[in-house]
């Protein structure tokens, strides 16, 4: 073999044995390549997460204060609405004072207020929470409790107004009407009507009532002419609506400023 020959096979000799040494660097690069491939996607991802967190707790935060003020809202318009009814109570309560003939017109006017605080409540009730509800049912009865009272004391006022004017004209049966209205008032007979316990004087003193009544004609306020008026039952309502107030106020302010309550979502998959 000449030497032409010779250096061929030497070179191809010395290309053989780098073969697997080209192969085993080509391999460590890619392992290398590989690794540092899924660390970067393993950091994009823990990115990614970071990201998506950070953006779900604002959106629950913005969620959560965009819910604070719908409450408030409710709560301010519900409170509002109490203050205007109890206001209109304190109207027919003096119309009773000033011009009884009045009071009926003024009675009628509170309904729409009653409409839109029963409206106010059924909002308040339905955005909760549970103690919140509780608390503005409380202070919806209250209300309610006063403007009875109020009612009770127009009517009663404009009955008696009512049966003086009658005095004129039949003395002796308003003089009846008034010793009889005394007597079933001072034995307490009408918390019995309609049941058993009800004495038969107490049905003849109806039955008179109801002629006498028709003769002068003022059958409707019978029933306020028989039931005794408490003089203290004003104060006592309005106190109580007073302490509900506080306590719907002292509610709404607890359940505004708490933390948002634990929200059951499922979490994000990998």
């Amino acid at each position: 073999m000449d030497l032409q020959g010779v250096g061929a096979l030497a070179a191809a000799s010395v290309a053989l044995l780098s073969v697997p040494g080209t192969l085993l660097v080509g391999r460590w690069q890619t392992k290398a390549a590989l690794q540092t491939a899924q660390a970067g996607m393993r950091q994009a991802d823990a990115t990614y997460r970071a990201a998506l967190d950070s953006v779900r707790a604002q959106g629950l935060n913005d969620h959560e204060q965009w819910r604070r003020g719908i409450r408030r809202d409710a709560y301010a318009a519900l409170l509002q609405a109490v203050l205007n009814y109890q206001e209109h109570a304190s109207s027919v309560f003096s119309q009773a004072a000033t011009d009884p003939h009045q009071a009926p017109d003024v009675i009628a006017a509170s309904k729409p207020l009653a409409a839109d605080m029963t409206h106010r409540n059924m909002v308040v009730r339905l955005e909760g929470p549970d103690e919140v509800s509780i608390a503005a049912q409380a202070v919806v009865g209250a209300v309610e409790s006063l403007m009875q009272v109020c009612r009770n004391w127009a009517n009663s006022t404009l009955a008696r107004t009512l049966l003086d004017e009658c005095r004129a004209s039949h003395p002796q049966e308003v003089e009846r009407i008034a010793d009889l209205g005394a007597t079933f008032r001072v034995r307490n007979y009408w918390n019995l009507i309609g049941t058993p316990d009800m004495p038969t004087e107490a049905d003849e003193i109806l039955s008179e009532l109801r002629s006498l009544l028709g003769s002068v004609g003022l059958i409707g306020p019978m029933p306020f002419l028989l039931t005794r008026q408490d003089p203290g039952a004003y104060g006592n309502a309005s106190a109580r609506l007073e302490t509900a107030i506080g306590d719907f106020i002292a509610t709404t302010r607890t359940a505004l400023h708490a933390g948002p309550r634990p929200i059951n979502e499922p979490s994000v998959s990998a």
